[in-house]
């Protein structure tokens, strides 16, 4: 083997998801919202009985503590490895939380800081606006083309240089240093991380790409605990990686027509964007769709308007 492999090869085997060991999601160093939504899973490395399984939070048993009887999976994907799964669950109580599972003389732990919800809302209505793949070196040179340099200083700043806020965020996966922009996205809809090309979900060992633990999205989360309004607006496909991630849960982004249908599900008040192959059936010309749900019927059925022109953004 060329040993230029070697470091990546050990890397690969200690990452959470992989056949071979014992994982927990949500993963160790979670931070997630009080309330916040999420799909709770543990994967076990053999085949066991329920009976085998201690899994505890904060010294509880872990069902009693989410509030939901856990389904166990004995041999999932018809693989010799078990998985215990709790979908859809919630932390009520900020605080910090320990997480325990043991099994066939195995113990695997992980930590989750839960945080409260501020108690006043402070902005009426908030735009999150994405510069897909800015970064501080696009900054520096739009500051040095725009401004010029004399002498190694800038002559000028740019506007964003001037706002009353500002922070770094570090972009990396759980899985690489070098992100993308699906789960990149997808932390800042989120709050967790995630690995490369999944979009609102950790990625496990689970063979279908709309079978991993999901986080809810901002999107879901406003629409299902407010009465405030969602707006997703792209000059992309409406089912591409950035957008997207307001709504979607999938490990693999090129599920556009899985997309198409959690837009569907969660409904935002407001979608501009591209990608309408995917919302045609299958017998229209150019549709991108494998069956013939229309898409576009279901949301004017569901009240929504179509908007094809610059005429009709008018009206």
């Amino acid at each position: 083997m060329n040993a230029r492999w070697l470091l990546p090869l050990l890397f690969a085997s200690t990452l959470p998801g992989f056949a071979q060991a014992q994982a927990i999601y949500p993963i160790d160093r979670a931070t997630m919202l009080a309330g916040g939504k999420f799909d709770f899973k543990v994967e076990f490395d053999s085949v066991l009985k329920p009976a085998d399984v201690r899994i505890l939070i904060n010294g509880k048993d872990y069902q009693q503590v989410l509030g939901k009887s856990a389904t166990f999976v004995e041999r999932e994907d018809g693989q010799d490895v078990s998985a215990v799964w709790i979908r859809d669950v919630f932390l009520p109580q900020a605080g910090k939380y320990e997480v325990e599972a043991q099994a066939n003389g195995k113990t695997s732990k992980v930590t989750w800081d839960v945080y409260p919800s501020a108690e006043k809302r402070k902005a009426k209505n908030v735009i999150l606006f994405i510069g897909d793949g800015l970064s501080v070196a696009h900054r520096t040179g739009a500051r040095i083309l725009s401004k010029g340099v004399t002498e190694g200083k800038v002559d000028g700043c740019l506007e964003i240089d001037d706002l009353q806020y500002m922070a770094f965020a570090g972009t990396s996966s759980t899985d690489s240093i070098a992100a993308d922009s699906v789960n990149t996205m997808s932390a800042y809809m989120t709050g967790h991380k995630s690995g490369v090309n999944a979009l609102g979900v950790y990625v496990s060992r689970g063979k279908n790409s709309l079978e991993h633990p999901k986080q809810e999205t901002l999107g879901e989360l406003i629409t299902r605990s407010s009465k405030m309004s969602v707006g997703v607006v792209s000059d992309a496909e409406l089912e591409d990686a950035t957008p997207a991630a307001v709504v979607s849960h999938t490990r693999r982004r090129a599920d556009k027509a899985e997309i198409v249908e959690m837009f569907y599900n969660v409904k935002p008040t407001v979608m501009l964007g591209g990608g309408s192959a995917y919302f045609l059936p299958k017998s229209t010309a150019g549709s991108k769709r494998k069956d013939d749900t229309n898409y576009v019927e279901k949301f004017q059925q569901a009240g929504y308007t179509l908007v094809t022109d610059a005429d009709g953004l008018e009206c």
